[in-house]
């Protein structure tokens, strides 16, 4: 009779697993239909100013179209270029340092860039945010097909704040999901997809590190042999002196970052930034930076390593991939969310999901709350957001009901 009630027990769990009503949380998607409604309003009522970063995607493209991609990398033509393309009104928005940004992508991003490039700059902007919009839908609802995690996903500040400047993160998050989605079942187009993620390359730090501790050496050279034929791509399409200007570039914008002189403190959320923001100098601040990374790197490939559920290991490379680089921004945060969406994943694998709604809703919280606040208080909120995502992962991996589940295809 106990063995004929522990059965119907199982059963009647299983099939709760399954439920698309059980997997859902009602008042996690009505608080984030209430979060996206407030986001677009607090927005839409600040139109002008809107796409001033995809302004150098847009300069740096129309540049390589006609030509001069190295040129790009130059601050002056860029600017130049921008004051006779863009309407009258756009010259006189921004200062002279503020429009447009400094372009110092990866020569390969002007594969990304030169089709908008043909495009007038409304209507680039435009295909751009449609665009990039729907790649990070698109993986979300490959991660979790339910309404709970579009609406999750869409809701933290990072998003809009990408949206309204015009920024490339929701389309390297994208890739960055669509690479672990693909990892085991399509390694082949995973490592093609790791290659694309050459353009944002901060995005992908800890991926070499997590193939080789699994020994994922398909995908190795698969990537590999991938950024081979891009890199010949551009250098045949844009010209090979692209590389040269962008190794410059680089050079000088990373030397402007280090002397505080490129970016305000608060501006970068990053370990780096909010030591500097703190008072410590460039090399204290740069060795502590060093040390977490270290850290929390062994800690990913420590859980990669580990029997647990994939989206366990998913959302713990998202939840790291911050605290890698100083260069981070604020509006470089959306893989976050994505990262909770992995661990709403994560609970139904585990059969735990009522009990850890609590966790995701937490999680949610502080990314709003603290995204909301970072123009106000202007402190470096992302390793904050980091530690909140990370800390669920670790509860979670101490649970003992954890089960291996399999990689998604």
């Amino acid at each position: 009779m106990i063995d004929l009630i522990s059965f119907q027990t199982k059963i009647m769990n299983e099939v709760a697993r399954h439920n698309a009503f059980a997997e859902d949380d009602p008042a996690l998607a009505i608080a984030c239909v209430l979060l996206i409604a407030i986001a677009v309003l607090l927005f839409s009522g600040n139109v002008e100013g809107a796409g001033n970063d995809f302004s150098c995607f847009w300069g740096a493209g129309t540049m390589a179209v006609d030509g001069h991609a190295a040129a790009a990398y130059d601050w002056d033509q860029l600017h130049k270029q921008l004051v006779l393309r863009m309407p009258a009104i756009n010259q006189l928005r921004y200062p002279y340092d503020q429009f447009p940004l400094p372009f110092f992508y990866p020569p390969v991003f002007f594969l990304v860039l030169a089709p908008f490039a043909l495009l007038p700059f409304p209507i680039a902007f435009l295909a751009w945010s449609g665009a990039k919009l729907s790649c990070w839908l698109l993986v979300i609802y490959a991660i979790r097909p339910r309404p709970s995690a579009l609406l999750l996903a869409l809701a933290t500040p990072p998003v809009f704040y990408d949206m309204f400047h015009g920024q490339s993160a929701l389309l390297a998050s994208a890739l960055l999901g669509a690479i672990l989605l693909t990892l085991d079942k399509r390694p082949f187009l995973s490592g093609i997809l790791i290659a694309l993620l050459i353009f944002k390359p901060q995005f992908g730090v800890l991926i070499p590190f997590v193939l080789i501790a699994t020994g994922r050496w398909n995908v190795i050279i698969t990537a590999a042999l991938t950024i081979l034929a891009l890199v010949l791509l551009t250098g045949v399409s844009f010209g090979w002196d692209t590389f040269k200007a962008f190794g410059e570039g680089a050079t000088t914008v990373s030397a402007r970052l280090q002397a505080g002189g490129g970016v305000a403190w608060f501006n970068l959320s990053s370990v780096y930034g909010l030591l500097r923001v703190a008072g410590l100098g460039y090399g204290l601040a740069w060795s502590l930076h060093m040390a977490i990374a270290s850290a929390v790197l062994v800690w990913v490939v420590l859980i990669w390593r580990r029997n647990v559920s994939f989206a366990l290991q998913a959302a713990s490379l998202l939840a790291a991939t911050p605290l890698m680089s100083p260069y981070f921004l604020i509006y470089d945060l959306p893989m976050l969310a994505m990262a909770l969406v992995f661990l709403m994943k994560a609970d139904l694998d585990q059969g735990s999901l009522v009990g850890n709604r609590r966790a995701i809703r937490i999680g949610l919280g502080v990314i709003v709350v603290l995204g909301y606040a970072f123009p106000f208080v202007l402190v470096p909120v992302g390793p904050f957001m980091c530690a909140t995502v990370i800390a669920i992962i670790w509860v979670k991996c101490r649970q003992p009901d954890l089960r291996p589940d399999p990689a998604y295809g």
